[in-house]
């Protein structure tokens, strides 16, 4: 990490997270160190976080609600998280995408390659399992579909 001019901040390549569900697992491990980084001044995080959303979506507007001051940090969090982190918006949307994987193997467009396919699965369940949904719970449905894809995609 370089400095940044006279500031004591660290310059950080932040990951830019822009409204979309499929990126908040990713946007929040990448912000994760900032976030939980208790030497760091929730002002100095407040600017990070402006910084790691993109301009004129959803996301930036969340966070230009508040005044940029340090005290409201930990409130501009809160209001993403109350957004983008509930679980269940988060299962939901996992499952779709394994679901829409149905949907191209029967199209005509589904030409894809066996180990792609168990990638694209891989990832959706990886996803799950980081939401702290256990096997147990989504087997049942998923199971046969993966057996599905997999049998349309050998014959």
């Amino acid at each position: 990490m370089s400095k940044r001019g006279n500031s004591s901040c660290p310059l950080l390549n932040l990951r830019s997270f822009r409204s979309d569900v499929k990126d908040w697992l990713k946007f929040c491990g990448h912000f994760k160190k900032i976030d939980e980084d208790p030497e760091m001044d929730n002002a100095d995080k407040f600017q990070y976080l402006l910084q790691a959303t993109t301009p004129k979506t959803r996301t930036r507007k969340v966070v230009e609600n508040f005044p940029a001051i340090g005290s409201n940090y930990s409130k501009a969090m809160e209001c993403l998280k109350a957004r983008f982190e509930r679980e269940e918006l988060l299962v939901e949307f996992y499952v779709r995408e394994l679901l829409k994987l149905t949907l191209v193997m029967n199209s005509r467009e589904g030409k894809v390659m066996l180990s792609s396919l168990y990638d694209r699965i891989e990832t959706q369940l990886r996803a799950l399992e980081t939401l702290g949904v256990a096997t147990d719970k989504y087997a049942a449905m998923l199971f046969p579909l993966v057996e599905c894809l997999v049998y349309q995609k050998r014959y």
